[in-house]
C-alpha cells in the first residue's frame, strides 16, 4: 500500500515535470503513465486531473494549428490509446476513453496508384478534424474516423468503428456504428432507436 502511494506520487511528480516543459500545456495533477510516442508535444495540451496510463501513442503529425490535440479535464485514457493529429483533435471534459483505442484526424489518400511513397506515408491535405463531447465514454477498442464529431454523454460501445457523427445523448455500437439508443427528455430514459 505504501509503495503504491509513493509510485504513484513520483509518476505525478514526474509527469508534472517533464510534460510542463514540453507541451503546450499540462494540466494540475495530471499524468501520464509509461508512453510509448509523444510526437511533437508543443502543439498538445493537457488539461488538470487527466490521467493517461501505459502504452500511449501521441502524434501530431504536419500540424496544422497551435494546438493540434487538447485534452480536456477529468479525463482518463486507458491502456494502448493511440491519439493521431493533424489540424484539431478535441477531447471534452470528464471523458472516459478505454483501452485499445484510437482517435485520428488524418486519412492517407490512395486514389494515385503510380504514386511512388507508400500509402501509409501519404497524408490527406483535407481538413477533418474530430470533436469528442463532454462525459462521453469510448469503449474497448473502438476507433474513431476523421471529420467525426461525438456529441456530449454519448457511449461508443466497445469495438465499434465510428464513421459517421453522433448527436448528443446517444449510445452506438458496430462496425460501422449505428444509433441503437437515444436519452428522451420527454420520457426521461434511454430510448431504442
Amino acid at each position: 500500500m505504501i509503495f503504491k502511494k509513493m509510485k504513484n506520487a513520483f509518476e505525478l511528480l514526474f509527469s508534472q515535470v517533464k510534460y510542463k516543459a514540453c507541451m503546450k500545456s499540462f494540466g494540475r495533477r495530471s499524468r501520464i503513465i509509461s508512453p510509448m510516442l509523444i510526437n511533437n508535444p508543443q502543439f498538445i495540451e493537457i488539461g488538470d486531473q487527466v490521467l493517461i496510463r501505459n502504452g500511449l501513442r501521441l502524434e501530431v503529425v504536419d500540424p496544422q494549428n497551435a494546438v493540434v490535440i487538447s485534452i480536456g479535464n477529468n479525463v482518463n485514457i486507458e491502456q494502448n490509446c493511440h491519439i493521431i493529429g493533424r489540424v484539431k483533435v478535441t477531447i471534452g471534459n470528464d471523458v472516459t476513453i478505454t483501452g485499445n483505442c484510437s482517435i485520428v484526424d488524418v486519412s492517407h489518400p490512395f486514389d494515385d496508384v503510380y504514386e511512388k511513397k507508400k500509402i501509409g506515408e501519404r497524408i490527406s491535405t483535407v481538413e477533418q478534424p474530430v470533436v469528442i463531447g463532454d462525459g462521453s465514454f469510448i469503449g474497448f477498442g473502438s476507433h474513431i474516423s476523421p471529420g467525426v464529431t461525438i456529441g456530449k454523454n454519448c457511449v461508443v460501445g466497445a469495438g465499434s468503428v465510428v464513421t459517421k457523427s453522433i448527436p448528443d445523448y446517444s449510445v452506438v455500437a458496430g462496425s460501422p456504428a449505428k444509433i441503437i439508443k437515444r436519452y428522451s427528455f420527454e420520457e426521461e430514459k434511454w430510448v431504442r432507436v
